[in-house]
Formats: C-alpha cells, sequence, structure tokens
C-alpha cells in the first residue's frame, strides 16, 4: 500500500480498519457538539431491527469514509493537501446527516435541502467552518470539491458518487460485520490498486476485472439481502410516514435554522415522539402511534410485490405526489384509508445502495498492448456490470397489520395492470 506522511496527531481503533488516524483539523472537528451527536445517530435507520448487531452509529461510518477515503486517494497519487482535502468533503458529507440518517436524507431531499445544500448551510452558519478556516482551508474551496470533487490529476474525483466508492466500500464491510452475513469479503487493496486517472474517468486494468466484479457483486448481495430487505424496509418507510405526517413539528429546515436542527439525534425523537399527550396536533398524535408500533418491532406487513419495467409508472413513484397517488387508488380500491399503504421501490434516497445508483459507464477497463494502451467499457467485457442496469425494478405494497387479506387482491390488481408487456 502507497503510503504518504499524513499529518496524524490521533489514532482510533476501529473493528473494521484497525486504527483510523486522524489530522488536527479532524480531531479539532470530531470533538464538536455536532460532530459528536453521531454517535446517536444509526445507519441505516431500519437496519438493526432484522440485524440486532447491527446498531451502528454514524461516527463509526464517519471514521471509516475519511479512511477508505485517504487510502483511495493515496493509490491515485494524490499529495497530502488533495487528500486532507478529500478527507474534509467526505467528513462533511457525513456530518449533514440528520436522525434517522438515511430516512431523514430522504425526507429532506424531497423538499429541497439536500446534503450539499446542508452542507453549504454547516459551513456557514456554525463553528465548522471557523475550525476548518483556521487551519488554511477555506469554506468555499471545501464546498467546491464537495460539489465537484476533489481536484486530482487533472481531474474531479466526486467521492460521494465515484462508482469505485469509498464510502460504499466502507459501508459493504462495516455493514456485513456487524450483521454477520458474508457478502462483502472485498479485495479493495488490490481494486484501489488496479485503478488509474485517465482520459478524465477512473480507468482499472483489465486483468483485475474479476476483483471489480467481486465488489459489484458484494454490493448487489448486500443491496437484496440487507439493503432492500422488505424487514429493514418496512421499518424505515414508517419512520418515513412519521416524518411526513409531523416533521414540520419535530424539528426546524437545517437551511433556515441550522444550529436548531443539528441538536437533534435519534433519542431526542424517541423522547418526543413517545410523549405525545392529548392536547397535541392530529398530525404528532398520528406520528405518535406509527413510531410507538415501530419501537416495539409491530411493523407493517408486505402484501404485494411486482417486478415492473414501465418507465412512466417508476418515474410516478419517484415524485412525492405521484407515490401518494398510487397509495390512494390502492387504497379506494380496497376502500381502506390511504395512511395504512404504503409503497416501496428501491432507487430512492433512503436505500443505502441499489443497483444502477453509480453510473459504472464512468469506468473503463485498459490494458496495455503492444502499440500502447488499449480501452474498453466496463460493460461490453462484465456481465456483472451489464446486469447493474435492471430493467425490472421490484415494487412493493406494505400495510398496517389488520389490512392485509383486505388490500392484497387491490394491490396486485393496480400492479399487474402495469407493464403487462415487460412481465412476459
Amino acid at each position: 500500500m502507497p503510503i504518504t506522511d499524513f499529518p496524524s496527531v490521533l489514532q482510533i481503533k476501529d473493528p473494521i480498519h484497525g486504527y483510523i488516524s486522524l489530522s488536527d483539523v479532524e480531531k479539532q472537528l470530531i470533538d464538536h457538539r455536532i460532530s459528536q451527536r453521531l454517535r446517536y445517530i444509526k445507519g441505516p435507520a431500519g437496519l438493526s431491527l432484522v440485524y440486532p448487531g447491527a446498531d451502528i452509529a454514524l461516527l463509526g461510518r464517519t471514521l471509516g469514509f475519511l479512511h477508505m477515503t485517504r487510502i483511495f486517494l493515496e493509490y491515485l497519487g494524490a499529495t497530502i493537501e488533495e487528500i486532507q482535502k478529500g478527507r474534509l468533503a467526505s467528513y462533511l458529507l457525513m456530518l449533514a446527516n440528520g436522525p434517522w440518517s438515511n430516512v431523514m436524507e430522504e425526507y429532506l431531499t424531497m423538499r429541497g435541502s439536500n446534503p450539499l445544500k446542508i452542507t453549504k448551510a454547516i459551513l456557514g452558519k456554525t463553528e465548522i467552518g471557523t475550525i476548518i478556516e483556521n487551519h488554511g482551508f477555506s469554506k468555499s474551496e471545501i464546498q467546491d470539491v464537495i460539489e465537484r470533487g476533489v481536484p486530482i490529476k487533472s481531474v474531479r474525483l466526486d467521492i460521494k458518487n465515484c462508482p469505485i466508492n469509498p464510502e460504499l466500500i466502507d459501508d459493504l464491510e462495516r455493514d456485513s460485520y456487524f450483521a454477520g452475513v458474508d457478502y462483502a469479503q472485498l479485495e479493495f487493496h488490490r481494486l484501489f490498486d488496479a485503478t488509474r486517472i485517465t482520459k478524465n474517468k477512473i480507468a482499472v486494468e483489465r486483468g483485475s476485472l474479476f476483483t471489480l466484479e467481486s465488489y459489484l457483486s458484494a454490493a448487489v448481495n448486500m443491496f437484496d439481502a440487507v439493503y432492500f430487505h422488505k424487514t429493514v424496509r418496512a421499518a424505515e418507510l414508517m419512520l418515513l410516514r412519521v416524518l411526513d405526517e409531523a416533521g414540520s413539528q419535530l424539528f426546524p429546515s437545517p437551511l433556515d435554522n441550522t444550529l436548531e436542527f443539528f441538536k437533534n439525534d435519534d433519542l431526542t425523537f424517541l423522547t418526543r415522539l413517545l410523549r405525545v399527550d392529548s392536547e397535541e396536533s392530529e398530525e404528532l398524535k398520528t406520528a405518535n402511534r406509527i413510531f410507538s408500533d415501530f419501537n416495539k418491532r409491530y411493523l407493517i406487513k408486505l402484501v404485494s410485490t411486482r417486478a415492473i419495467s414501465d418507465p412512466a409508472f417508476l418515474n410516478k413513484l419517484s415524485t412525492p405526489d405521484g407515490l401518494f397517488s398510487i397509495e390512494q387508488e390502492i387504497a379506494e380500491d380496497a376502500d381502506i384509508d390511504s395512511h395504512n399503504v404504503y409503497i416501496d421501490f428501491p432507487d430512492r434516497a433512503s436505500v443505502t445502495f441499489y443497483p444502477g445508483k453509480f453510473d459504472l459507464d464512468g469506468i473503463a477497463l485498459f490494458e496495455r498492448g503492444s502499440s500502447g494502451y488499449e480501452f474498453w467499457k466496463l460493460s461490453d467485457l462484465s456481465p456483472m456490470a451489464r446486469s447493474f442496469s435492471r430493467i425490472l425494478k421490484p415494487v412493493r405494497v406494505y400495510t398496517t397489520r389488520g389490512y392485509r387479506s383486505k388490500l392484497k387482491k387491490s394491490a396486485d390488481k393496480v400492479l399487474e395492470s402495469v407493464d403487462a408487456t415487460g412481465s412476459k
């Protein structure tokens, strides 16, 4: 592994990566109250209800993301300054998480407060920006790295959306370890060692295709077995419904009142939602009922599922109004309240990973031949990569207990009416 003289003032023991080094600026950031609240935010929010050992705090994930960012950038030949900028970008992206992590990200993103806007608010409205500036980095240059990528070898490497993704690699290893599933045995050092920046994109040696495919396979397996597990998603859909019902009464906008928003964590939400009295709003009372069931693991149940490829239907699902209209259609057909219908699909912000999340056309394969370097599209040589562009996507319908038999026929009818040709 390449070694840089990355300045380390503190080492923290991590169960996945061993000792993780922090620079002076990172140590000061970790010690800040806004950072320490990450100890009390778990993610993915529904994971521990299926895998009790995977009760993972975001502070550990933050350290893992920093560590993997450093290793990846070292292999790509980044300077110490570029590595530090990349790690600060990674850190701020993790800091932008609110209570219930992935669930909150979807709720806020659908309302115009995506992670990039939140990191900008953190830099501009909290002491985090001052700490960074006191160590020689301007707020604007770090926000630029977050939005456009780490400047390295004449390209911009987007560490959040790069298909060989340091955050995802840490998530796969960490979640596999704590959930107790053996789907993410990754040779990431070999993968990073075979990776280059060339022709303004990420390229991997053709001889290491199997290593790259092992990484892709691990991600798909974790999607199927963990991140899109029907019960994990049932729990997360309930938390999303809590926020839909009473989010504006639970916390202020992270863009309008940044400091107040970051006073919240999973524990403050739990305390507030379990102490709703009879004098409070109907929205909070509904949120209290849903969260009480979640807290007792009295979860909604899957009643229907179907693989769908119709782009118009899938696009409709991706908007709040479209999603609600389909839930309402199913509820009306079953003659029940639409509050008892929940629809889920894979490519949404609250799903940690799904096939197609990263653009694999951003990766090339290369090999040195007799006349120089040759390049290929990854999808031309890898069946695994081609499988990532899944046309059929599983759409699920859930309901609260007591309505399963009543809703199943209506849910099946609506889903089966879509994409009849594609289902043959």
